[in-house]
């Protein structure tokens, strides 16, 4: 599969921000819309603020066919240079087969979300051949830690090994070394899609998995789901994010941590796993490239973006 890659965003670039996943909870809505533009203006970008980064359809950002135009909107109009999603939450799968993906593919752009996200970081992998960007999202602000990492990846420049931001090391929990295109996203959306048209792919890859706010047994549920779907065996190597907040489900049981089942899972592959990589749903991110290259050495602890 021959992958496209956007096109660089840089400052001064035009962007829309648009709610393609759940709505804003917290009133008054408009001001956590004004808040989150201003986190991209203040990273010198131009955005087009779309109708449905407001709206409210029980938990979601509009109804599903609100959504899903909202993202074909935004790629076809070829003044719009990047793509931000606003926020995550749960929605994005009832909207995926609602898009309009050849229309989509014919006009490549950055892509930029994480969390609910990943189900369209699948599809415009798989359906469009894009790379795109699992990288933190303007509710709330972007840290300015992640900003070194953010604004390199959609620069797109080249030969950038992943250092987390707060020097903690990765760890090898099975030896090796790997290299294929990064695919993955968040552990739950992966699991629930294997069965789907929009079943991740992981053929001859690099997997990446990071979950949040789940009990251990929840995540040791998914991590059986793809191991069983032959997820682990048919991936080049395997790499852990953050697990946030993760934790048994009963103070002082006898059940096991979500360390304890990355090891587990560890030990029953023959592919290279790497743990503790700063990216998925915490203050101090790494942005991942899906779509392009890395290399991994799960003995030396390193990933780099290769190509």
């Amino acid at each position: 599969m021959d992958i496209t890659i956007p096109k660089p965003l840089l400052p001064g670039d035009t962007v829309a921000m648009i709610g393609v996943s759940g709505c804003i909870h917290k009133d008054p809505v408009q001001q956590y819309v004004d808040e989150a533009e201003a986190a991209l203006r203040a990273l010198g970008f131009n955005v087009r603020v779309d109708e449905t980064c407001g709206k409210r359809w029980g938990f979601f950002a509009g109804t599903d066919p609100e959504r899903a135009e909202a993202l074909n909107r935004a790629f076809a109009d070829d003044e719009i240079d990047g793509i931000w999603c606003i926020k995550g939450g749960y929605g994005c799968s009832r909207m995926v087969e609602l898009a309009d993906w050849d229309l989509i593919a014919a006009h490549p752009k950055a892509f930029i979300g994480y969390s609910d996200i990943t189900a369209l970081h699948t599809a415009l992998h798989q359906r469009c051949h894009l790379a795109t960007f699992h990288g933190p999202m303007p509710i709330g602000g972007i840290a300015p830690s992640n900003l070194p990492s953010l604004m390199h990846a959609i620069s797109g420049q080249p030969d950038w090994e992943l250092v987390n931001i707060d020097g903690s090391p990765l760890v090898g929990l099975h030896p090796g070394t790997a290299e294929g295109v990064l695919v993955g996203g968040n552990l739950n959306l992966l699991a629930s899609g294997c069965g789907t048209p929009n079943e991740l792919d992981v053929r001859g890859k690099l997997l990446f998995l990071e979950d949040v706010g789940e009990y251990s047994y929840h995540i040791d549920g998914y991590l059986q789901q793809l191991f069983n779907a032959g997820k682990f065996s048919e991936c080049a190597g395997i790499i852990f994010g953050g697990f946030t907040d993760c934790n048994e489900e009963y103070e002082r049981s006898n059940s096991f941590s979500v360390d304890d089942l990355l090891e587990q899972i560890a030990q029953r592959v023959k592919v290279p796993v790497i743990k503790n990589l700063q990216a998925g749903h915490m203050k101090d991110k790494l942005t991942l490239c899906l779509g392009r290259t890395y290399r991994m050495d799960a003995d030396a602890g390193r990933i780099r973006l290769v190509r």
